[in-house]
């Protein structure tokens, strides 16, 4: 979510932005009528110039110059957890596609909503060659978890492909700057009440991304747990050598990302992807 402002915008950015526009108008038509929250305070910058009249941010970003390929490809779509911020440049996508062999696409845009994202997604046309993986939410663009479901089957039906995965959040449940709502009580390896809904909702396709790097992240990395890390762990929080705690309980750091993207691997492993 880091923003350089950028006085030359190409006319692709700018058409590009447009139709995203375009795109949220009928999201907003075809929606609940409620208002969304407001995004969340991730101390972090986007990279766009804003239309005022239109109320979106027209962006210059790679993802938005992305273009789909008739080869398989493997679609990562999110926010700035796919962009990778917090790390010193390597990506989850990066390491997905040394580990596939399969081209992994960064469709990741640092501060988007998941309205936002579900609608660079609908003007990305048909993705039936590829596979989905999808993280989105934490910067609003819904009402209520069962809005944001909605939001990830649209996403899915109109991409055409049944393969797909879902990582929940990376957040730690007490976090009380967390966009899910935070709770005091040690949760360790139970799942949260958005874990739950999402696992209802998505069942073998769900990669839960916290559990997973608690269980794995500093095994994959060679990092020793500590015992701060043994009580982050009892609480459901993710080690501190997986994030950057300067920035936020959200965003993970180089070796975070690097687990995020074994993880990943082993889910798609598991449901026969590659």
């Amino acid at each position: 979510m880091r923003f350089c402002f950028i006085k030359d915008l190409s006319m692709r950015a700018i058409l590009t932005g447009l139709t995203i526009a375009a795109a949220l108008l009928v999201l907003c038509a075809c929606g609940s009528g409620t208002e969304e929250p407001g995004e969340q305070g991730m101390g972090q910058e986007e990279a766009g110039t804003e239309n005022s009249a239109a109320g979106i941010t027209i962006t210059q970003h790679p993802a938005y110059e992305a273009e789909n390929e008739p080869e398989e490809e493997i679609n990562c779509w999110g926010d700035s957890i796919t962009e990778g911020y917090g790390s010193d440049g390597l990506t989850y996508p990066e390491v997905l596609e040394e580990l596939t062999g399969i081209p992994a696409r960064n469709l990741g845009v640092g501060g988007e909503s998941s309205r936002e994202i579900l609608a660079r997604s609908l003007i990305y046309g048909s993705q039936k060659e590829d596979i989905l993986v999808i993280q989105m939410g934490d910067n609003g663009g819904w009402k209520d978890l069962d809005e944001l479901i909605r939001q990830y089957r649209l996403m899915i039906e109109r991409a055409g492909t049944d393969r797909y995965i879902i990582i929940s959040s990376t957040d730690d449940p007490d976090d009380f700057e967390q966009i899910w709502g935070y709770t005091t009580k040690p949760v360790g390896m139970e799942s949260t009440w958005y874990e739950e809904k999402y696992e209802e909702a998505f069942g073998e396709h769900l990669f839960n991304g916290r559990k997973y790097l608690i269980l794995h992240g500093l095994e994959i990395n060679g990092l020793r747990m500590t015992e701060a890390d043994h009580l982050r762990a009892q609480k459901g929080n993710i080690s501190l050598q997986l994030r950057n705690p300067w920035i936020d309980n959200t965003h993970l750091n180089e070796a975070g990302y690097i687990a995020l993207a074994h993880g990943i691997y082993e889910k798609g492993k598991e449901l026969g992807y590659w």
